[in-house]
């Protein structure tokens, strides 16, 4: 008699070497791509051997994920299999695809009409893009909503009014272009779609600067560290760089590298879609708990860089980069593909992010900095007045002291990130900023030695 099905142990078995081998294609771009692109060789064959290796290193990231792909296939069929053999009757797989319907039908309706619009052209585009926005906004609330069923914690009220906020101006947006007949598209709070450039090596500590990119510090202390975010903001407008840009900091300290992603903050403000991520529509869309476009080009930057899965990541961000970060850091399926170990936020209202309690996660805020209490404490809808409700991670919060010279009534001065630098600098020798910087997992991403710090800037977008 001939078998049918799967030896499960064989299976699982598989699938844990498909893992490995996803691994390793990953690690092997993430260990050559820094090399590569910082090597010593000027003239056309140097310029032609980085350009054909940065396709060489797509595939090998295309490999990654077709390994890890057919592993999760297979990790299916083997609990597919261990369910018929236990006469499994699938109740459970039907309360948890009905959270994967309310969370997804309307990013699902959305893609399909957003694959309608890149299909056509003029005024069906238009059409289709308006209507995609109008279902995502859809899912959007609806995932909020199975989010409270699931986990018992009611969205906050920040989230419900961004969201909304967000839901509303899709509506107005396809109202426009369905009385147009899609010839207008006025893209008001629209998020568009992520891109990333290629990674540019810069300096290190004292290094002169590259095409105009200054070199980022030596992380040797939280305030260096900040110092990467700092100089990112200064690469938006450069050389590959003319939008908005992150750093990645590979620090190797003789057991593999450990990667520092620091991301600016808010530098345009507008409600019409941009080229810009970093704008008032990628704050909504961060506020309201979703990945936004800004978060999606910043994995996407990531994963140019060759970041390896296995890799211990830092995420480090002021103001709209800080949610950016614990956004990033609370989705599951970015953390199954980065290792996030630590994350540093400054001026961020990330109260409500759902960062897992395994990520050391730092929250910085001056007393009379009001954008870090933009998500009202985490405060959730309660009848007449909000409900109080305690932060949804467990970051470790941080009142620093007030910037010199800034009052109660300078917005400006309590949330600029050189005043948050300075305040780190003079206070992270005690209390809980020392106990931060000493711990085991933040060590791995300082040092003093130059030598042993590799960076990079990416340019991230939006486009329509």
């Amino acid at each position: 008699m001939s078998l049918h099905g799967m030896d499960l142990e064989q299976g699982e078995h598989l699938a844990k070497e498909l893992t490995r081998a996803s691994q390793r294609f990953a690690q092997l771009s993430g260990q050559l791509t820094p090399h590569i692109a910082a090597a010593p060789w000027r003239g056309p064959d140097g310029e032609q051997f980085r350009s054909d290796w940065k396709a060489h290193s797509r595939m090998l990231l295309a490999t990654s994920d077709a390994l890890r792909a057919a592993s999760d296939a297979v990790r299916e069929n083997v609990r597919q299999q261990q369910d018929a053999s236990s006469g499994h009757t699938g109740a459970g797989d039907l309360w948890d695809g009905t959270g994967g319907i309310i969370d997804t039908v309307g990013g699902a309706v959305g893609n399909g009409l957003g694959w309608l619009a890149h299909q056509a052209s003029g005024a069906v585009s238009n059409l289709g893009d308006a209507g995609g926005d109008v279902a995502g906004g859809l899912g959007d609330l609806g995932g909020l909503g199975w989010d409270f069923l699931s986990t018992g914690e009611p969205p906050s009220i920040t989230e419900l009014l961004a969201g909304g906020t967000g839901l509303l101006a899709a509506g107005v947006n396809a109202g426009v272009a369905l009385s147009t007949g899609g010839l207008i598209h006025p893209h008001i709070l629209d998020d568009g779609s992520p891109v990333a450039g290629d990674p540019q090596p810069v300096g290190v500590g004292s290094d002169p600067a590259r095409d105009g990119h200054r070199s980022t510090p030596v992380p040797s202390s939280l305030a260096q560290l900040m110092g990467g975010v700092t100089a990112a903001y200064d690469d938006g407008g450069k050389a590959g760089t003319p939008d908005a840009a992150i750093r990645i900091t590979a620090v190797d300290k003789g057991n593999g590298p450990a990667y520092i992603v620091t991301i600016p903050g808010t530098s345009e403000w507008n409600v019409r879609s941009g080229s810009n991520p970093m704008d008032t529509v990628g704050n909504l869309s961060s506020a309201a708990g979703n990945m936004s476009t800004a978060s999606q080009a910043v994995e996407m930057a990531m994963r140019q860089a060759g970041i390896p899965s296995g890799a211990p990541v830092m995420l480090v961000g002021h103001s709209q980069g800080g949610m950016t970060a614990a956004n990033l850091a609370a989705d599951p399926e970015f953390r199954s593909r980065f290792n996030v170990t630590n994350v540093m936020t400054y001026g961020s209202p990330i109260d409500s992010t759902r960062i897992p309690s395994d990520v050391k996660t730092l929250a910085l805020q001056h007393p009379f900095d009001v954008v870090p209490r933009l998500d009202l404490g985490n405060s959730k809808p309660g009848g007449p007045g909000p409900l109080p409700w305690e932060s949804s991670n467990s970051a470790t919060v941080v009142t620093l002291p007030s910037p010199p010279g800034s009052g109660m009534g300078d917005v400006v001065g309590n949330h600029d990130y050189n005043a948050y630098v300075a305040s780190v600098d003079a206070n992270e020798s005690s209390g809980a900023l020392a106990a931060y910087r000493n711990d085991p997992s933040t060590q791995a991403f300082l040092t003093a030695e130059p030598s042993q710090v590799r960076s990079t800037t990416s340019g991230i977008g939006r486009k329509e």
